[in-house]
């Protein structure tokens, strides 16, 4: 009988204290929003969608294919082609966000701050096939590069240096014998 008395006092105190957290809320203003109405604020460390940038100034594509985001992928959901006659340059890039875990892992090892996290985050998509994006749809414009090199506070790409002709250093072969 002590028990079923001591169950009932302390089923009584519980209530009361649910009571009073709502009565305590009841004059509040709502916290919630209502999302396609009103979008919420993204910082710059959030990790949504992968992109690729672009120099702001120049528009040259930033990656210089060094496959550092590929090989540290824990997911391997990246592929990077390099172009075989250029050194340095992006031939293919592809992406899977269908396995992405976005980690973080690429955009921190990336040397020249080519692929960056995003604040989109609405990529739903009928098909699995169509979550692979390839170097076309990943790639932003300058404006948008632009916008997230600020937003993030990224330091801002040098230009790559012009490499001068290889006919005007080399000397003629029949100059040196006269």
């Amino acid at each position: 009988m002590v028990n079923l008395f001591k169950k009932t006092v302390s089923g009584i105190y519980h209530i009361a204290v649910g009571m009073l957290t709502v009565l305590k809320h009841v004059g509040r203003e709502p916290i919630t929003s209502s999302y396609p109405d009103v979008i919420p604020e993204l910082y710059p460390a959030t990790r949504h969608r992968l992109a690729l940038t672009v120099n702001p100034d120049t528009a040259e594509h930033l990656c210089i294919a060094c496959k550092q985001c590929e090989r540290i992928c824990p997911d391997t959901c990246i592929s990077v082609i390099p172009d075989p006659d250029k050194k340095g340059v992006i031939k293919e890039f592809y992406l899977d966000h269908g396995l992405c875990m976005f980690c973080g892992l690429c955009t921190e090892v990336c040397p020249t701050n080519c692929i960056i996290n995003t604040v989109d985050f609405e990529m739903s998509e009928y098909k699995r096939e169509d979550l692979i994006y390839d170097i076309d749809k990943l790639t932003l414009t300058q404006e948008q590069s632009r916008f997230y090199f600020d937003f993030k506070e990224m330091p801002k790409p040098k230009p790559k240096p012009v490499k001068p002709a290889v006919a005007a250093t080399l000397p003629t072969v029949g100059a040196e014998k006269k």
